[in-house]
């Protein structure tokens, strides 16, 4: 199939899974806007791969590499005349970053821009807002493979960003080894949250909001987690619940908890003590979820070339 400029795709590397959307540009009202044909998500876990030198492993080189040949072979199938593929923290933080990147350009046959972490957290206000139609003051946070965004804004204007070295890959990995928890571990990985944010969350706190939104499969995984046990809020006191229920089985093979995926069972500690830690340190009451995310933003940007978002 010859491109079209009409055609769109975006690509999001992330340290956990990669995502692929194709999208078509429509028109309705004189307004042109993307609409998405078709998702493609795979989890290639590239933070996963990350060896004592802070080199991304060949495993992880080449399941990256399978992914990215798929995805070339559904955009040129699509026909898609504008592509931009973005990769996240893992590749900002791989020592072997340069060797890594042209392995993966090979495969997706596309030029890969290595984003720092406030053009992510950027991308990620905008797909997160566009997506739930965010209106006033809100606080977006994304808990990704590698890193963690949190960003305050207004509307759809970002005020305050920062992207953390913290994700739930790396935080699995880090405390979890062989898939043992304890109490000890849980609270050297709670102190690393707190480490962290602690030089921020004030200036968060005085922003304020009056809506919080969770982006991630973090987020998800603990929706569905609390849909399953027909709990309406995912608060501070449910969280810690299911940090202390996760203490007791004592091990990451052990969980059993209703709604839990057994796709996200084997990272999802990592991701459920930042979130529970970003909570308490925060005062956060309620969250809601959204699907809406990095690769959405990525998408908006594109389809508005003219267009520029708020901090560029």
């Amino acid at each position: 199939m010859t491109s079209n400029n009409r055609r769109i795709a975006a690509i999001d590397l992330g340290s956990n899974s990669f995502h692929l959307l194709l999208a078509e540009m429509v028109t309705r009202g004189g307004v042109d806007f993307p609409r998405i044909i078709k998702r493609v998500k795979q989890k290639v876990r590239l933070a996963d791969g990350f060896d004592a030198s802070r080199n991304i492993s060949q495993q992880g080189i080449d399941r990256a590499k399978a992914c990215l040949s798929l995805f070339h072979d559904e955009i040129v199938q699509f026909g898609a005349g504008t592509i931009k593929a973005v990769a996240t923290a893992a590749m900002r933080q791989a020592n072997n970053q340069s060797d890594v990147l042209l392995a993966l350009e090979t495969a997706l046959k596309f030029p890969i821009e290595i984003i720092s972490g406030l053009r992510e957290a950027e991308l990620i206000y905008a797909g997160v807002t566009s997506t739930a139609r965010s209106r006033g003051d809100t606080l977006v946070i994304d808990i990704g493979g590698a890193s963690t965004e949190i960003i305050a804004g207004h509307d759809k204007t970002p005020k305050l960003l920062h992207s953390f070295d913290m994700g739930c890959v790396v935080f699995q990995n880090n405390y979890f080894p062989e898939g043992i928890i304890t109490r000890s571990r849980i609270e050297s990985a709670q102190a690393q949250v707190r480490n962290q944010l602690s030089h921020y969350q004030h200036a968060f706190k005085r922003l304020g909001w009056k809506r919080v939104i969770g982006a991630s499969g973090t987020f998800r995984a603990v929706h569905e987690i609390a849909q399953a046990n027909q709990q309406d809020t995912i608060d501070s006191d449910y969280l810690t619940s299911l940090v202390s229920r996760c203490i007791q089985s004592g091990a990451v093979k052990n969980l059993t908890l209703l709604g839990l995926r057994e796709d996200r069972k084997p990272i999802f500690l990592g991701g459920l003590v930042i979130l529970a830690t970003l909570v308490e340190q925060l005062g956060i009451n309620a969250i809601e979820i959204t699907n809406g995310a990095l690769r959405e933003g990525l998408l908006a940007e594109i389809s508005q070339p003219n267009e520029q978002l708020a901090l560029r």
